[in-house]
């Protein structure tokens, strides 16, 4: 098996703890590659050297997460997994302490493969692919800006807010929900339209389905804003200019243990009331 290490190049626990993960993966028969900008973390042959990847494991949180998965979105089938160094990571299921035995169980490949949906932005002849949202937000400019959208061509809705989000189900979690957007179940098939600080109260985050395309147009003159993608990549939109935005052919193929659950995840992460009750899973007969 052939895993890729990819730590964080700003926190000192990934510095301090990927000498030993990178011993115990070895004495379980992995072959190890790095990260090139994390060369001097550890002497290991650098991923442009492998022929293929099998898994990325990232050290970090959920952004160091989302920047793997965009520098190596060309590897359509490698899996991402990541132990959890930040402070939320919704999708960095793997507790430091905990380390060893989800190592135990990727070695013995006891695990799924979820594949998550994706969403591509394409702005004049560029692409975008993105595992939680394209954002359009007002950036400088001191008021609300407006924003058109369109579904398969009919006219949607003009929003006058700071920005907007194109969020997949997987981004639900991230900055959707701070703009007071549903959580949607990581597996569903779907694309998430949430306003930020919206003009109108009855404006509210709306679900389309996962093959409509979306258009937003930028109307107001009063500068270009910025879009970024999945709060890594950055561009700028002039007053006119149009983002087309749809399901993108890449998936996000990550990998999720039987130890754990969305739900403990939603728990843990949003304090949620109570604990989680110890039942057998229900049986669905015909």
């Amino acid at each position: 098996m052939k895993i890729a290490l990819y730590p964080s190049l700003s926190k000192e626990d990934a510095k301090t703890h990927i000498s030993p993960i990178a011993n115990f993966l070895k004495a379980k028969g992995a072959e190890l590659f790095i990260d090139k900008a994390a060369k001097d973390f550890l002497p290991l042959p650098t991923v442009e050297e492998a022929d293929t990847i099998d898994i990325f494991l990232v050290l970090g949180g959920d952004g160091t997460l989302l920047s793997c998965k965009q520098k190596y979105n060309h590897m359509e089938n490698a899996l991402f997994t990541a132990v959890n160094l930040g402070s939320l990571g919704f999708m960095t299921d793997i507790r430091l302490e905990d380390a060893e035995l989800y190592f135990e169980d990727l070695m013995r490949k006891n695990f799924r493969v979820e594949e998550r949906l994706m969403l591509q932005g394409t702005f004049g002849e560029n692409e975008h692919h993105a595992v939680n949202d394209i954002v359009f937000h007002r950036g400088s400019i001191p008021n609300m800006i407006l924003l058109e959208v369109t579904i398969n061509g009919l006219s949607f809705n003009k929003f006058q807010a700071d920005g907007l989000i194109i969020a997949t189900p997987t981004g639900s979690t991230a900055y959707s929900l701070a703009a007071s957007g549903p959580i949607l179940d990581s597996k569903l098939q779907a694309l998430l339209i949430t306003p930020i600080c919206v003009h109108g109260l009855t404006n509210r985050p709306f679900i389309t389905g996962p093959d409509d395309l979306l258009e937003v147009t930028y109307l107001s003159n009063a500068g270009p804003i910025q879009v970024t993608v999945d709060g890594i990549k950055q561009f700028t939109l002039q007053q006119n200019e149009t983002v087309r935005l749809q399901r993108s052919p890449h998936t996000f193929k990550l990998i999720s243990y039987e130890r754990h659950t969305l739900y403990e995840t939603l728990r843990s992460k949003l304090h949620w009331y109570g604990s989680a009750k110890k039942t057998e899973p229900a049986h669905i007969t015909k």
